[in-house]
């Protein structure tokens, strides 16, 4: 859910500063995003790559890595690799370059009309290839980590930004989350009937994707999650743009959470499962994790705008998605 967010947020923002307009450059975004996510990455491959030479593996998948095509790779070996487990949360990096190089240059080239209908393409592609990918049988990873299984999350956000610009969003399209929920709700069910468990059982086998991307239905899962979301972003910029006054507390905080969520997502992960072989217990070993990842994220923070100033003189925070 917090991936298909993501997406949503990112396409928002950036269909709602650039739709009809002449002023996007593919290669300054494309430049801009790499910039952005890369240089933590690089850390995390970097302590991946010594994990891996420790455990007497050779990481020769480093380079499909760098190439942020790890997903292609994975898809076919099922998701093996010698920098297991420490790259397995990078999947969402794939995605983010690639089809985001791709939606991009949609936004960029095609009018005003002709990206809209696209986003309704996009939809309808995500939809058709979950569902024929799980009907023929394929591995659950040729299901969930190719770029196009997640074609939903762009789509609704950008149609939900096309929405904002052309009309006054008003509160009736918050009603986007009662289709999103109810789907959401309607595929618990089900996976709870098919497995003969209660409805909370339902819904906790939602913690692994190969409960539930193994049905046509409860594989689109991921179209529900987006217009989700899409609701929710649209009642939260219509309350934000509703505000007159500055922002409190609770905003900063936000912000603050936006400029580092992604570098606590990319260094959380091996973190924790360096305190899993050393501490058991997972009442020690989470908030450890949480304490460690934070100070890891403040270090790597203020190195790196040190690194930004010594090279370009000065750095300007960005604090867009």
């Amino acid at each position: 859910g917090g991936v298909e967010a993501f997406f949503v947020i990112s396409a928002f923002f950036l269909v709602k500063k650039y739709w009809g307009t002449d002023t996007l450059s593919v290669k300054k975004q494309f430049i801009h995003r790499i910039t952005r996510l890369y240089p933590p990455y690089v850390v995390v491959l970097i302590v991946a790559a010594l994990y891996a030479l420790l455990t007497k593996a050779i990481p020769f998948d480093l380079i499909t890595h760098l190439l942020a095509g790890q997903n292609f790779q994975w898809m076919i070996t099922g998701y093996s690799s010698s920098m297991q487990p420490m790259t397995a949360h990078t999947w969402t990096l794939s995605i983010e370059v690639w089809t985001g190089l791709v939606w991009l240059l949609l936004l960029r080239h095609l009018n005003q009309k002709q990206f809209k209908y696209s986003m309704y393409g996009m939809l309808l592609i995500g939809i058709i290839y979950r569902t024929l990918t799980i009907i023929f049988g394929c591995d659950v990873y040729v299901v969930s980590l190719c770029p196009i299984a997640h074609f939903d999350a762009f789509a609704c956000g950008s149609l939900l930004a096309i929405k904002s610009r052309s009309e006054k969003l008003n509160r009736k399209i918050g009603m986007m989350c009662i289709p999103g929920l109810a789907g959401i709700a309607v595929i618990v069910y089900v996976i709870a009937v098919n497995s003969g468990i209660s409805l909370w059982q339902g819904y906790l086998l939602l913690s692994s994707s190969k409960n539930y991307l193994n049905n046509w239905f409860t594989g689109n899962i991921y179209l529900f999650i987006s217009l989700l979301i899409a609701g929710l972003v649209a009642l939260l910029y219509l309350h934000d743009s509703e505000r007159t006054q500055e922002s409190g507390m609770i905003t900063r905080l936000f912000v603050i959470m936006g400029d580092n969520s992604y570098v606590l997502y990319l260094f959380h992960w091996p973190i924790l499962m360096v305190m899993m072989r050393i501490i058991k217990p997972w009442y020690f070993n989470f908030p450890l994790t949480f304490i460690a990842s934070i100070i890891a994220t403040y270090i790597f923070d203020k190195i790196y705008i040190r690194i930004q100033k010594k090279l370009h003189g000065g750095i300007k925070r960005d604090s867009t998605v």
